[in-house]
């Protein structure tokens, strides 16, 4: 193994034990994945955002019109890769923490499948296309009025999303509801 690989695996698993403690110290005790969870509680506690609310949504348009600003094909998809990555990291990190797959994968999946069609656009607006397709909002994206429901390992991934960028955290808030 490289030594940067090596090293930013070590930076990765730092991160992970630093959330997990800075994490679990404020919130409730997580039940089973497959028992239902006080999601607003719990995502409020850790000081992310409950809901896609007219200030996420706000966010992601503004993060579509970067996008599509930009100023090459090579550097629009990177863009709108970069917040789909870091939601996956996110996941990964909650895989690591919490061993529940089977939501996890799903959204991997899905996340990986809107990667590969952002590879496959030719101009900037396509990539901006593809964005707002992954982001957008069927319905209510609410935990704390019902329309959602979270169980623990995928509160854990959206507060790891939030606490990478805001973005992947809106993202992951979309994709498990």
């Amino acid at each position: 193994m490289p030594i940067s690989n090596f090293v930013q695996t070590g930076v990765y698993a730092a991160i992970v034990f630093a959330v997990a403690s800075v994490a679990t110290a404020g919130l409730p005790p997580l039940p089973p994945p497959g028992e239902g969870v006080d999601a607003a509680r719990l995502l409020q506690a850790a000081g992310a955002s409950g809901c896609v609310c007219e200030e996420e949504r706000v966010e992601l348009e503004r993060y579509r019109e970067l996008v599509a600003a930009a100023r090459t094909l090579e550097e629009a998809q990177e863009r709108a890769a970069r917040p789909s990555r870091l939601a996956r990291k996110a996941l990964a990190l909650a895989r690591w923490l919490v061993p529940e797959r089977s939501t996890l994968e799903a959204t991997r999946a899905r996340l990986e499948a809107y990667e590969a069609a952002v590879a496959r656009t030719h101009t900037p607006a396509q990539a901006a296309g593809e964005f707002d397709g992954l982001v957008r909002v069927a319905g209510n994206v609410n935990a704390s009025a019902g329309g959602c429901h979270y169980d623990g390992t995928e509160i854990i991934a959206i507060i790891l999303g939030f606490l990478f960028f805001i973005i992947p955290g809106i993202i992951l808030l979309i994709v498990f509801c």
